[in-house]
């Protein structure tokens, strides 16, 4: 490529001030370039946010690593040798914590409220393992008192249960039958203290005591129904240690990954990126053809400098060459300007929500006042509520975001073929005569 052919592209950017409409289409194009970018960077930035978010909380709550037993019995998946098992599991590098649990499902009942709720058994009596004790917001940090348990705070404001006061859970006990089905099991409970996860499944449903209790109250006897494990390195070591402890235990027993277990809810969170990608980059196809159909006007609008040069000896491929450029540098100072902007917005997304919050709230409230139109009540863009989380979260990844600079670079270059082809076939002497 030679200087002038960059610099004429550069000049047919420009316009002349009697044809203001070409310019107003480039920078059109620019624009739906930028937007584009703009877009898929936010929108992707805050699905990434939410995927990590999600992952971590449950990652963060439930265990990474589940043993069970592969055969069962009459009462479940029961491990009766768990003690020792969990022995030749610590033994293996990169693992955190070992605990033994009983998980089942049963009803909780205070007062006039019945619920479903989810019950967890781990731990001992007086000793509250390492990953319940950092929720904990409210109460001690033990099992202090017989038949004590922990609830999420989120279920006792639901049901407005008070620290210190009696809940009773009803769960199945037994082996079903024909004729008497399965018989209920009942067992009162003082709530010692709640936790918040940030989950909301956990901390709307889930109940905990210790292993002892859980045996007690589904009547299993010293067994536990599966073992979790927490280890160091969730993202890169997860598989490898889990197929350690596979070889370690042998396979009688079974390990499943949090990911495996929570599988489909992972693969929908990946789903909904994909088609929302797929969709938002139709913006920046959108773009293209904005691109050509600006650059078929700019090749209309200088077909007599086309001509002219053709005459002075330049080559087709030239003209091509000063066309396509035209366009790789409209997707380039489109591409940049939305990156910019993109990550700017990105970063500074919460502080943004925020200042849009309070104008929305602060021009309602005014409005409500000067028209009399009674009380008004704030809104919230993100309600907690609804979404559960104390702030929107972002991940930016510099990958994905080169990526989508590279793409609205090359679409709007190709875009710039036809038009560029167009004006590498006209006939220098009819250009010039008809002109």
């Amino acid at each position: 490529m030679k200087l002038y052919e960059l610099f004429i592209g550069f000049r047919y950017l420009k316009s002349k001030k009697s044809q203001g409409f070409i310019s107003f289409n480039t920078l059109l194009s620019v624009l739906i370039v930028g937007i584009g970018v703009f877009i898929l960077i936010v929108v992707i930035s805050v699905m990434n946010g939410f995927q990590a978010q999600i992952k971590d909380k449950i990652l963060d709550v439930d265990s990474h690593i589940t043993v069970s037993n592969i055969y069962g019995d009459i009462k479940g998946n029961s491990i009766a040798e768990y003690d020792r098992l969990g022995e030749r599991i610590k033994s293996i590098d990169g693992i955190v914590s070992v605990n033994p649990f009983i998980q089942g499902q049963g009803l909780l009942r205070h007062h006039s409220y019945i619920s479903y709720v989810m019950i967890r058994g781990m731990g001992a009596r007086g000793n509250v393992p390492a990953e319940v004790k950092k929720f904990i917001t409210e109460g001690g940090d033990d099992f202090a008192v017989k038949k004590g348990v922990y609830i999420g705070s989120e279920m006792a404001l639901n049901y407005n249960i008070k620290r210190d006061q009696y809940i009773e859970i009803i769960v199945p006990r037994g082996q079903l039958t024909a004729t008497e089905g399965v018989t209920p099991g009942i067992g009162r409970f003082k709530v010692l203290g709640f936790f918040k996860t940030g989950y909301y499944d956990f901390d709307t449903k889930l109940v905990i005591m210790s292993l002892v209790e859980a045996q007690n109250l589904f009547e299993v006897g010293n067994v536990a129904w599966g073992i979790g494990i927490k280890v160091k390195d969730v993202y890169n070591q997860l598989n490898s240690i889990s197929s350690k402890i596979q070889s370690v235990i042998g396979f009688q027993y079974v390990t499943m990954t949090a990911e495996e277990k929570n599988q489909n809810l992972f693969y929908a969170l990946k789903l909904e990126k994909l088609i929302m990608t797929i969709i938002l980059f139709l913006v920046i196809i959108s773009a293209g053809f904005t691109i050509m159909g600006t650059l078929v006007m700019v090749v209309m609008e200088k077909r007599k400098a086309i001509g002219i040069l053709k005459s002075m000896g330049a080559r087709p491929t030239s003209i091509m060459v000063i066309f396509i450029m035209e366009g790789f540098l409209i997707g380039v100072i489109g591409a940049v300007t939305g990156v910019i902007a993109g990550l700017a917005a990105s970063l500074n997304l919460e502080a943004i929500i925020l200042w849009i919050e309070k104008s929305i709230n602060a021009i309602m409230a005014g409005i409500y006042q000067i028209f009399n139109l009674g009380i008004f009540y704030k809104i919230s863009i993100v309600p907690t509520h609804v979404y559960y989380i104390d702030s929107i979260p972002t991940e930016v990844k510099p990958e994905f975001v080169a990526f989508i600079a590279i793409f609205a670079v090359f679409l709007a270059t190709v875009s710039a073929i036809f038009p560029a082809w167009h004006a590498s076939r006209q006939n220098p002497v009819e250009t010039i005569r008809y002109e």
